[in-house]
Order: C-alpha cells, then structure tokens, then sequence
C-alpha cells in the first residue's frame, strides 16, 4: 500500500479428509512403513508452509488489501486460500473441508512499520478532528443567528411596549450626532445633516427634524441674506453707491427714492410710482416722439431707434 516491504506472519485452523487412500499411500506414505496421525500433520503442515507464504503475499498485493487494515478482510483471505490449496491437497489424495486465517501478525517491533501505522492513522484522526471543527463552526453560527433573532424580537417587543419604531430609533441616533456638532463649521455636512433629519420618518423625525430646519434656516437666512444689507443701492442721478438707510446721495444730494417711489419729470417732487405725478398731474409715462417706444424718465435716447431726447 504505501511501497515498503514488511514480514507478517498467519496463524489459523484447517479441517483435513482423506479423498483417495491410494494417492494418499504413494505420495505420502512412500517407503515409510507406518504413518501416524502425528506424523500426517506434520507432512500437511511442510506442505502447506511451503505454499502459504506465495499464495498470502500474492493474494494481498493483487487485492491491494491495507496491512494496517487487513484484519477486516480476513474472510476474504480465507476463503481465497481455502480455493487456492484444494488442488494441491487433493493431489495428494486429501480432501481440505475448512480453512481458516484467524490472526496476522504483524511486524509491531519494527521501526518503518510503527511509523508508517502512525502516519496512517493520523490522517484519519486529521479528517476527523476537520469535520469536527466543521461541525463545531456550523453550530456556533447557528447560535449566533438564533441568538440575533432573539435579540432582534425583544428590540422589536421593547419598541412596541414603548410605542417607537425602527425608524424613530434612527431618528434619535441622527439627532444625538448632530447635536454632538459633528459637523462645526461645515456648511455642507450641516445641509446633508438637516436632510437625513428632514428624511427620517415618524413623529420624532417629524418634530426633530422640522426643530432643525426651523433652527437652521434661521442661521442661514440671516447668514445668506447678510450681504444683501451692504451698500448695493446707487442714486438714481449721478450713480454713485448710497450708504445703508441713506435719504440724499452724498454726491450730488439727490432725495434717495424706495423701490415705489419716482421722481416727477415735470415737478421734480419725489412721488408714487404710477401713471401721473401726485403733486402736478403730469404723465408719469415717457416715449419717443419718433417710434413711440416708452423710456425711462431721466433716459436721453430712445432705446429703440436710438432718437436724442430733449
């Protein structure tokens, strides 16, 4: 099996029955003048020695039959022998009824062997202890799974004895890390922040998250709208830019006028926006007088046709 060669010994049992007296006479008897029982046994066994030793060592190495292993095929063994030495007794006029192998010895005293047998048997002991691991592994997950569902059914029992879901548990964990200032200072991250509130859904997502948008639209607001405030207006006559809440242009001291108010074209009395002045009535409207095309009123061409206005 594994290429090296051993000594084995067999021990067993054999049940002998003379056939033919006559073959018996010449082959065994021969010249002797008696035969005993004694000495029969004797003549079968230099036999039988003779031909056990081919017949053993052939039958194994054709059957391929594991010497570390060869204890459970002792039937087999018998029985091929018990065909294999039939002939040969009955050529001697003796008929073999039974044959046994009982035992084979093995060469237990010889280094090779010993280390060969640990060898074998180890790898046995290797795929066991790996299925053993495998089996070990196989039930450690299955607790585990079990045990997450376990856990999984009492959060669930929890939520609904407390009268929360998943998704306001969410809503919490969202809450407490924006609270935590995570995200200090960054614009961006506070947005995405108010949009995950702004998403989680539920009563708590709901008052959290419009608790947010409300706080955090009023520090963008006034953080957006800040610029707005600066000195963007400019005088309606000379163009320079107008102070904050200015009432007369530091320039040329023109009255500074609202987003509804006009100065009258005719009076030149600060008014209302609308179609006659409120202080002298006159048309509030200005167009060309060569295509018609209204201008403003302190305009000096025609935005149309590009007449000069007087």
């Amino acid at each position: 099996m594994y290429g090296f060669p051993i000594q084995i010994g067999a021990s067993g049992e054999m049940a002998l029955r003379v056939e033919d007296s006559r073959k018996l006479l010449i082959k065994v008897v021969g010249t002797e003048k008696e035969i005993t029982q004694q000495s029969f046994v004797q003549k079968m066994r230099a036999f039988l020695m003779t031909r056990i030793k081919n017949h053993l060592a052939t039958y194994i190495k054709r059957e391929k039959i594991n010497i570390f292993e060869i204890d459970e095929s002792l039937i087999r063994i018998s029985e091929a022998l018990h065909e294999a030495f039939k002939p040969d007794f009955l050529d001697y006029g003796v008929a073999m009824e039974r044959f046994f192998v009982t035992t084979i010895v093995k060469p237990e005293d010889d280094g090779n062997y010993r280390r060969f047998k640990e060898l074998h048997f180890r790898q046995y002991a290797d795929v066991a202890e790996a299925r053993l691991r495998q089996q070990t592994g196989i039930i450690d997950q299955e607790t585990q799974a079990q045990r997450m569902v376990i856990e999984a059914q009492g959060l669930a029992q929890k939520r609904v004895l407390e009268g929360y879901t998943y998704q306001d548990e969410r809503g919490f964990d969202v809450a407490e890390r924006v609270a935590a200032n995570e995200a200090v200072g960054q614009m961006t991250n506070m947005g995405v922040g108010l949009g995950m509130m702004a998403g989680v859904g539920g009563t708590v997502g709901a008052a959290v998250g419009g608790m947010m948008q409300n706080t955090m639209g009023s520090v963008l607001n006034g953080t957006l709208q800040q610029p707005q405030q600066t000195n963007t207006a400019t005088c309606v006559k000379c163009g320079n830019p107008l102070p904050l809440n200015a009432k007369f242009c530091l320039e040329c001291g023109q009255q500074v006028l609202t987003e509804n108010e006009i100065m009258c074209p005719s009076c030149g009395v600060k008014t209302l926006k609308g179609n006659f002045c409120l202080e002298c009535g006159a048309p509030m409207e200005k167009k060309c007088p060569k295509c018609g095309t209204e201008i403003p009123l302190n305009g000096k061409f025609c935005l149309e046709c590009g007449h000069k206005l007087l």
